[in-house]
């Protein structure tokens, strides 16, 4: 559920009264924001936008079946509004159990949605519930309601998600194009080139992929603030670090942990958290100390690594260049000796990739440690089925 971005009737101010209460909700204070929205309810011309604002309260306090109650109010006293669908539409759609209704009202908001903007959140809100729900052929056919690929749509965050969701629905060759218009047009957004990257190896075209992911890591580079002593590549630090090579992609064993779920919202976050190679080699140490004693003693050798972002040679060849960890070399099973592996086996974990996908301090810490634990997996011979059945995807 959005905020206030969707009053009742943007072409009029928002009442004082409703503006009030959605900073109070920004600011995390409930109360507050519902006193605003019970001020203003009872009022014809301020009723709708008060109940969007009581319904978000209810949300706010988890009280899902309260906010749908509001909502339901707000969409039969106003039967030509899509907001109130949307939003109930997005809160079904949380629950695995209620994704049939969810799609209801995903239906009734595409039917109400008049501004072009509305139309595209009902119009992917209504895919990706038909994609939660198994069936892609349905999420192609209401995909095929977008305007047509070439035409740049003026959001460029829907143009991400709803390519995301072309790609999910099995069709990455229109979401080749609409990435292709997006980037024409916004030559430095990151995320775009990044997504283009993926759906163009979706559509096995390897020349568009690397191209899009060169552009990817050097504008993710140009987005990394400069700090004394650090580079693109710091110095390697953690259990047995070497130099900080980085690995290369012809390496005969070379595997990834990478979020691919969510690639569309994969830009780094401006006010995110941030790390200190001191404080990754730490959590990394923390991390190899929960191992049992006969897995650390196989690791002991095994240098980790740490690196701002991939090596340009290395995404030149096709390497993803927003992976957050990489294990290179021979896996313990085939290497010549068990406490011994060769002196190119080696993890290394991309520091300002892994700050991406974080939103906090504990997020960090987690992301860390998943990583690593999926680069030792694959050390130990553990292929990708495997390390997602141990959560370690």
């Amino acid at each position: 559920m959005t905020n206030s971005d969707e009053a009742h009737d943007e072409d009029e101010q928002i009442d004082p009264r409703i503006e009030t209460g959605w900073r109070a909700l920004d600011a995390g204070d409930v109360p507050a924001a519902r006193a605003a929205a019970k001020s203003a309810i009872d009022d014809e011309a301020t009723r709708m936008d008060a109940l969007l604002l009581d319904a978000a309260c209810a949300r706010e306090e988890g009280d899902v079946e309260g906010a749908l109650a509001t909502l339901e109010r707000a969409a039969t006293e106003d039967p030509e509004w899509c907001t109130p669908e949307m939003w109930m539409a997005e809160l079904l759609a949380a629950d695995s159990n209620r994704l049939d209704d969810a799609l209801k009202h995903a239906r009734r908001a595409l039917d109400r949605a008049e501004e072009e903007d509305e139309y595209l959140a009902a119009l992917g809100c209504k895919a990706a519930i038909e994609l939660d729900l198994g069936r892609p052929t349905e999420a192609r056919r209401t995909l095929k309601g977008l305007p047509a690929a070439d035409l740049p749509l003026d959001d460029s965050m829907a143009t991400l998600e709803l390519s995301e969701l072309l790609m999910d629905a099995g069709d990455p060759g229109e979401a080749v194009v609409r990435l292709e218009t997006l980037t024409g047009r916004e030559p430095n957004l990151a995320d775009a080139w990044y997504l283009l990257g993926a759906a163009a190896e979706m559509a096995d075209d390897e020349d568009k992929r690397r191209a899009a992911w060169i552009k990817t890591r050097e504008l993710d580079l140009l987005a990394i603030d400069a700090a004394p002593g650090t580079g693109e590549n710091g110095p390697g630090g953690g259990n047995g670090a070497g130099a900080n090579s980085g690995a290369a992609a012809g390496d005969a064993h070379h595997a990834h942990h990478v979020h691919g779920e969510d690639c569309a919202h994969a830009g780094a976050h401006e006010d995110g958290p941030h790390l200190s190679e001191a404080d990754l080699v730490a959590i990394a140490e923390e991390t190899l100390a929960e191992l049992p004693e006969d897995l650390r003693a196989h690791l002991k050798n095994v240098p980790i690594v740490v690196a701002d972002l991939p090596a340009a040679a290395d995404v030149a060849t096709g390497l993803d260049p927003r992976i957050l960890g990489l294990f290179s070399g021979t896996p313990h099973a085939e290497s010549a000796g068990v406490l011994d592996p060769p002196a190119l086996t080696e993890i290394i974990l991309f520091r300002r990739n892994i700050e991406r996908v974080a939103e906090d301090e504990e997020e960090l810490r987690e992301e860390v440690r998943t990583t690593l634990l999926h680069e030792a997996g694959h050390f130990f011979g553990l292929d990708e089925a495997r390390l997602a059945r141990l959560g370690l995807d």
